[in-house]
């Protein structure tokens, strides 16, 4: 297995990204994206917890910044193991490999639509100018289900016998899809209105 990109620079995992090789592509960029976007969740928190005027439940916003911290680890964990997915792929091409394809950029988006659960938790807490620095992190996370998606949707088409598998998957990632639109549109109109 190749070294985590994490232990690389960034500049070295964009010149990998923009190489020849079809790893790390769509699913390890965009956990990567949101990876960032759960970032600025977690640095508007922090900012606003230590505001000497926050009144706010500082245990909920530890809270919310422990469940971040959660949903990022499980996404830098998916952007190596994607990595390893798609080679394993192209190597194998059976359908136990095209599942785990499958599965692992379906673990990236449940845990970016969790980040945009937590920003949805957070918009009420946050105030002022970082409120700009959440919105960024939404769109991240939002745009980054997105892609993880397509990729889903691709993969699936690889599966020929596995109707119920097919089914299923679908299903979950029509509600992921939903859902991550909801709440980035509700968390982006909330911080439009403070």
């Amino acid at each position: 297995m190749s070294p985590s990109i994490w232990l690389t620079t960034l500049a070295s995992f964009c010149e990998e990204v923009a190489a020849a090789n079809p790893a790390p592509a769509a699913v390890a960029v965009s956990a990567v994206a949101a990876n960032l976007g759960l970032g600025l969740l977690i640095k508007v928190l922090e900012i606003t917890a230590k505001r000497k005027n926050f009144s706010g439940d500082s245990l909920k916003v530890r809270a919310l910044i422990d469940a971040a911290r959660h949903e990022s680890e499980q996404l830098r964990a998916v952007a190596d193991e994607d990595i390893a997915a798609v080679r394993q792929y192209l190597r194998s091409r059976n359908p136990s490999a095209v599942q785990n394809a499958i599965e692992v950029p379906m673990r990236a988006a449940r845990a970016a639509v969790s980040g945009l659960d937590l920003c949805s938790e957070a918009a009420g807490i946050i105030h002022g100018l970082v409120a700009a620095d959440l919105g960024a992190g939404v769109l991240l996370l939002s745009a980054a289900v997105r892609a993880i998606l397509l990729s889903v949707d691709f993969n699936l088409r690889q599966l020929r016998s596995e109707e119920g598998y097919s089914e299923r998957v679908v299903a979950e990632r029509r509600m992921l899809e939903d859902r991550a639109a909801y709440q980035a549109d509700a968390v982006l109109s909330q911080i439009s209105r403070d």
